[in-house]
């Protein structure tokens, strides 16, 4: 094939395209770019009028499919989970739920391990320390929903902690009253931001999700 004279000669004041290639059109005038694409994507066969009229497009697109058959290969190819893998993952499956009330993070030289009423405690201090709140409690204060809460932790070693841990993730419910004047769904979103950074940093966590219930609004007297 000879191509003679610049091929796409880039406007003035216009940065040249990226070429993939070195000649960039056939003699057709077809985007070589284009048809390596349509090769990638598994499109060869679905060729357009112009490709299927076309000698230089229909060599191309098979030389290329040639070219690009090893890639399309590999990539075909099923991953096969590495030897004991699934051993692994199931192990630290199995010491992170070995005791649900405690977070678990693992280090080079040993485990830490933090309860999860010292979690709940750290949320609420977090919670008092946002402007606009006037109290922060561990559980969300509606009857019903502290009534089966309460019934399904009595049999745990800390039934009143107000946080769900497992490994480095945390979910806190925190039910607040505010001061009255506050936009108070500002409040609650300052709240979660708060404590979610707090527990971060000082708990070690990586995810966290906090709930936040405003259960009341107070006049400031002052």
């Amino acid at each position: 094939m000879e191509i003679t004279g610049p091929v796409n000669d880039p406007l003035p004041g216009r940065p040249a395209a990226r070429q993939l290639l070195d000649t960039v059109t056939l003699p057709c005038g077809a985007d070589v770019d284009l048809l390596l694409e349509q090769v990638a994507d598994g499109r060869a066969d679905g060729r357009d009028a112009h490709q299927r009229q076309c000698v230089h497009c229909q060599a191309a697109l098979g030389e290329f499919t040639a070219v690009w058959g090893p890639v399309t290969e590999l990539a075909a190819t099923p991953v096969a989970v590495p030897p004991g893998l699934a051993a692994a993952v199931m192990s630290q499956i199995r010491a992170l739920v070995r005791d649900v009330w405690y977070t678990l993070q693992l280090t080079e030289i040993g485990a830490v391990r933090i309860a999860a009423r010292v979690v709940a405690a750290l949320a609420r201090d977090s919670a008092q320390m946002v402007p606009g709140v006037r109290i922060a409690l561990g559980r969300s204060t509606q009857g019903l929903l502290a009534a089966v809460a309460g019934k399904a932790t009595a049999g745990h070693r800390h039934p009143h902690a107000a946080a769900g841990v497992l490994g480095r993730t945390a979910v806190v419910d925190l039910a607040v009253a505010v001061t009255y004047g506050d936009p108070v769904q500002d409040v609650a979103r300052e709240i979660q931001r708060h404590v979610t950074a707090t527990l971060r940093e000082q708990a070690g966590l990586r995810n966290v999700a906090v709930n936040v219930t405003v259960d009341d609004i107070l006049i400031d007297e002052r």
